[in-house]
């Protein structure tokens, strides 16, 4: 599944890094067809900012969450010769649906509005003009 919006992750680590961030370190996986086994295709500290580093204060162990936003950006350091890549989440979920990593409870959805279908009419038929066929097509 790799690191991505909509994937699932791990959260193994939680290190508070003040007022403005959370770093945690997170993994996620994918089950390998042919041996029925799940592979680590992604394991790495992640900064939680926003949303997200209100929620993480209350991350317990191995704690399943799904990203709703995210993001990848890497900096190239002229001085070290090196660059660093980094892996920001600005909002999650618990994969079990609820809102943050204390509530016990899923958090309540939207009601969900009948299904209207609409009928469509035809739309008549475009009449070509074979007149304009010598033209030559400009590509």
């Amino acid at each position: 599944m790799g690191f991505r919006q909509g994937g699932s992750a791990t959260v193994w680590e939680v290190v508070r890094s003040g007022d403005k961030f959370t770093k945690a370190r997170v993994s996620t996986s994918r089950k390998n067809k042919q041996t029925d086994q799940y592979e680590t295709d992604f394991s790495g500290f992640v900064s939680f900012v926003g949303a997200a580093h209100q929620k993480a204060g209350e991350f317990q162990d191995r704690t399943r969450i799904k990203i709703l936003n995210c993001d990848v950006t890497n900096d190239y350091n002229k001085e070290e010769k090196r660059e660093y890549t980094n892996y920001t989440i600005f909002d999650f979920e618990l994969a079990d649906g609820s809102g943050s990593a204390g509530d016990s409870k899923p958090a309540p959805t939207a009601p969900q509005k009948a299904k209207t279908q609409k009928k469509s009419t035809p739309k008549p038929p475009i009449d070509v003009d074979d007149e304009d066929e010598s033209e030559e097509l400009p590509f």
